[in-house]
């Protein structure tokens, strides 16, 4: 009743439609979640830099749509946390319910830098891991992978410059165990630069198995 109460003095807009939301929905309307249903993909044996992940693993496989690019902001830039946690949701049920994709022993979302989470207050990586963790019943390793400097954001670098930027700007600094299956979950993959990263700092010493995981990417494009 308290939840209905302030649903109706202070109501919650769809991060992708602007309309008003129902006391059931959270972050996103129905409407929505069903057209991102729609736009799915599951890929195998992919190549990062010199890295080949087992899956990689999309809500939607093409950033340049308009609902989840006006998502992606809502997370990123006004403090949405809502609709990160039901994209998780909505990653977590497509692994779920994919014959492809294996059981994992931990999740690991990519770290923003210290700055970046002041800023923003939280990493929007760890709400959609949060999501998907809630689902598939994967514990979140979030203070293993670190991101070492404070730059700036990369919308507007170049695809080379990307890759330039972030190469070497993750660091694994517990060790894992040897043969662990990992989900690695991002926000969007565009030019992979932060994943191949990523993937260099966790494989350094040893070899795992990764499936990487997004709200969206942008490679096929």
């Amino acid at each position: 009743m308290i939840k209905e109460f302030i649903q109706l003095v202070y109501p919650d807009y769809c991060s992708g439609c602007n309309q008003q939301l129902q006391f059931s929905e959270t972050g996103i309307c129905s409407s929505c979640l069903v057209e991102v249903r729609n736009y799915s993909l599951i890929a195998s044996n992919i190549p990062f830099g010199r890295n080949i992940v087992m899956k990689e693993i999309y809500v939607f496989k093409n950033f340049k749509n308009p609902l989840i690019q006006k998502m992606i902001y809502e997370i990123k830039y006004n403090g949405n946390k809502s609709t990160a946690y039901t994209l998780g949701v909505e990653l977590g049920s497509l692994i779920k319910r994919s014959k492809k994709v294996v059981d994992f022993d931990i999740i690991i979302p990519v770290p923003v830098s210290k700055l970046k989470k002041q800023q923003r207050g939280y990493n929007q990586c760890q709400l959609i891991a949060e999501g998907v963790s809630n689902i598939i019943k994967t514990p979140i390793i979030s203070n293993y992978l670190i991101r070492n400097n404070n730059m700036t954001s990369q919308v507007k670098s170049s695809r080379y410059n990307r890759w330039l930027n972030v190469d070497n700007d993750y660091q694994l600094i517990k060790e894992l165990k040897n043969g662990i299956r990992i989900l690695l979950i991002d926000d969007v993959v565009t030019t992979g630069a932060t994943i191949n990263s990523c993937l260099n700092a966790i494989q350094k010493n040893k070899k795992f198995n990764i499936t990487v995981a997004a709200l969206a990417g942008n490679k096929f494009t």
